[in-house]
């Protein structure tokens, strides 16, 4: 959750959104795509988590860096709303998971997410990078490739599970160090299929990668290669429940795979800003006529920005002719944004 989405999800809740709203009947229009960011303007490459706070988009670029931390380094970006760098820093490793802890305003950056995981945190007020943080299970071949906070909660997923058994995602204990974690979701997690309101389905979590909050406070996993969603309602507690989706080619009828950021639209209006990682650039695609609940999902496999059909798993392209999509995030318009570029 960050500070531009929390406003809108205040309204959100008052008009009782659920998944269940978001149609097969789409009319959103793109009205403008604009290049918000380039790698080559500061020496970096390989966009891709984004990341919102308070008048500013955060951009995590990889440059190539080994995903389990045995070379190289990721640039993170602060950027202003309109595109000018307010700051960069430099972090060991690959940074495949960047999120901004709307209760302190720092910025988690989650290193090498297949294997040797650290967290480092920036503070954007002192432009300092704390950590590497260790996490108190150590591993060479798995680790954490994203993080959500919801409440005060801090939920992470952990990647490449083998065994049914293996997590998925994790809840972290809050003020551990080294970084403590207790066990959320299984790969072997059974759930209601959406597509045919089947309950007690397997999930297939082979690819687990990046982590969402909706706007109702539920978890968002996407696992990759898969081309599924998993929805967790009320995670962690004793009432935890589990859903999912997959997403279908509508070419071929078949699973999608590359999946990475899936979002909701939270406005009938608003600008995507979009990871367009092996053409090295950030997209800011503005869009209306959104319907507010309406689920939008980047797919490296179709190289497109597309319209989720929630009832179905469908997808219909809503930006075509990317190159390895990633990182996605939705910024509502609205008539009281606080557009002050000074704070």
């Amino acid at each position: 959750m960050n500070y531009l989405l929390a406003k809108q999800i205040s309204r959100i809740a008052i008009a009782s959104i659920t998944l269940t709203m978001a149609s097969s009947a789409y009319a959103q229009k793109v009205r403008r795509i604009t290049t918000f960011a380039k790698g080559t303007a500061i020496n970096a490459s390989a966009p891709d988590s984004i990341a919102l706070s308070r008048n500013s988009i955060w951009v995590s670029y990889t440059n190539g860096a080994d995903s389990t931390g045995l070379h190289g380094s990721s640039t993170i970006v602060q950027y202003k709303l309109n595109g000018e760098v307010r700051q960069t820093y430099t972090i060991a490793g690959s940074v495949d998971g960047l999120k901004v802890d709307p209760r302190t305003g720092r910025v988690w950056a989650l290193q090498n997410q297949d294997g040797n995981s650290t967290l480092s945190v920036i503070n954007p007020k002192t432009h300092t990078v704390s950590g590497p943080i260790p996490y108190a299970v150590k591993s060479s071949t798995q680790g954490y490739d994203d993080v959500v906070f919801r409440c005060d909660q801090v939920f992470l997923s952990y990647t490449n599970p083998v065994a049914p058994t293996d997590p998925t995602i994790q809840l972290l204990q809050n003020g551990s160090n080294p970084l403590a974690v207790t066990s959320v979701l299984l790969k072997g997690a059974t759930g209601t299929n959406l597509a045919t309101g089947q309950p007690n389905q397997p999930t297939t979590q082979n690819d687990p990668d990046s982590l969402k909050l909706t706007p109702t406070g539920d978890l968002v996993l996407s696992s990759g290669d898969d081309g599924q969603l998993i929805f967790v309602e009320k995670p962690g507690g004793p009432d935890q429940s589990v859903s999912f989706l997959t997403l279908l080619d509508p070419s071929t009828g078949l699973a999608v795979s590359g999946l990475d950021d899936a979002v909701f639209a939270t406005a009938r209006e608003g600008t995507f800003y979009l990871a367009d990682t092996n053409n090295n650039r950030v997209l800011k695609i503005e869009v209306d006529h959104v319907p507010v609940g309406a689920l939008f999902a980047s797919v490296g496999s179709l190289n497109e920005l597309t319209v989720v059909d929630i009832h179905t798993g469908l997808t219909t392209p809503l930006v075509s002719h990317l190159k390895g999509p990633h990182g996605l995030e939705f910024v509502p318009h609205t008539d009281d944004d606080d557009e002050n570029d000074d704070e």
